[in-house]
């Protein structure tokens, strides 16, 4: 755990954006992060300035000074710590440590791929294509799905090609909770269960027409359920590069965050839906936007409008890609909103506010 004593593991795991966080996914960003011991007066960072990396005050104190001098004290323990010290690239304030202590650096990147693996746990099934009476057909499943409905006809038959089949016996392990994702698949032939670990009883049944895998596919995150086989049965396959590019990239559109203003021109009805936690939106509010997290997003969609169109937004982009494939297969016409985080904060609350 990278030299961090227990108190300082224990400060960790309590922090806000952590909160929550399956055992696995804590652990792969426990492995992450780095461990820092400052001095009194150390420079953390400056205005200005680029970071791929975000600092948490485990202990000690530091000090925010703004454009205009004004200084905000941040102490470790209190609520204001919960959260990263500041999580603009560049940064809009310097940091400057006013007491020794310990901080914990974390890469944007890990840290968005433990929080997607962890929010992701109640999007295990995917709802690409659910199983229909009869549907033998595995292609005609595949179309009847509001997803693989938006991929261009002339695109489908280099996608169909793109399938790989495979046999499995039953009691075979198809995919491993954990595992780095690598293929998206199609049930053809036969039943399989998903399961997680730490849950008694199996999530789910999938049979002829059932999808899954597409979910580490689009978020970069580790397997979040394991898929056994429970009898023999064919399955298609489709590996990570096929399916990017001939899946994801054609069917989810972005919309960078200085746009938007096009779109009220246009006379659309936007809804902008954060899909990070609670705590994160409260912390850095997206300004009109609703928030849902990803992890409750399957049962809180009748929440959104069914007219107009839908713009999902987060911090590092995973959770917003993998909830907009969820709301998209479920009939919503969806956008995913990058945040335009090269501007300083100040104008991308402009941009926003103009709608």
């Amino acid at each position: 755990m990278a030299g961090f004593t227990e108190d300082e593991l224990g400060a960790l795991r309590g922090l806000a954006p952590m909160e929550g966080l399956p055992e696995g996914a804590m652990a792969s960003l426990l492995d992450a992060a780095e461990r820092l011991t400052v001095p009194a007066g150390r420079v953390l960072f400056r205005r200005g300035a680029r970071d791929d990396a975000l600092l948490f005050l485990l202990s000690g104190a530091v000090d925010l000074a703004d454009a205009q001098y004004a200084v905000t004290p941040i102490v470790a323990g209190t609520p204001e710590a919960a959260f990263a010290l500041d999580e603009a690239s560049p940064h809009r304030v310097a940091a400057v440590a006013t007491k020794p202590g310990v901080l914990a650096k974390i890469s944007r990147d890990a840290l968005d791929l433990a929080l997607t693996w962890g929010q992701a746990g109640e999007t295990v099934v995917s709802e690409l294509s659910e199983a229909r009476e009869g549907a033998g057909d595995w292609m005609a499943g595949l179309l009847a799905s509001p997803v693989f409905s938006m991929v261009a006809p002339a695109q489908l038959q280099a996608l169909f090609a793109a399938f790989e089949p495979i046999f499995c016996r039953a009691g075979e392990t198809v995919i491993g909770e954990g595992e780095a994702g690598d293929y998206f698949y199609v049930v053809q032939q036969g039943t399989c269960i998903v399961t997680r670990a730490g849950v008694p009883e199996p999530l789910a049944k999938l049979k002829a027409g059932d999808t899954f895998g597409e979910d580490a596919l689009i978020s970069g995150a580790a397997r979040n359920a394991t898929i056994t086989m429970t009898t023999d049965g064919s399955l298609r396959r489709l590996d990570k590069d096929a399916f990017r590019g001939l899946v994801e990239e054609p069917v989810l559109s972005r919309v960078q965050a200085s746009d938007l203003e096009s779109f009220r021109s246009l006379g659309l009805r936007v809804t902008i839906v954060d899909v990070r936690s609670e705590a994160e939106h409260a912390h850095d509010p997206f300004p009109q936007s609703v928030c849902i997290p990803l992890r409750s997003l399957r049962e809180r969609m009748a929440e959104l409008p069914q007219e107009g169109t839908l713009l999902t937004v987060c911090d590092g982009g995973r959770r917003s890609r993998l909830a907009a494939f969820l709301l998209i297969g479920a009939g919503y016409d969806v956008r995913v909103l990058e945040r335009n985080e090269d501007r300083p904060r100040e104008r991308r609350l402009e941009e926003t506010e103009a709608l």
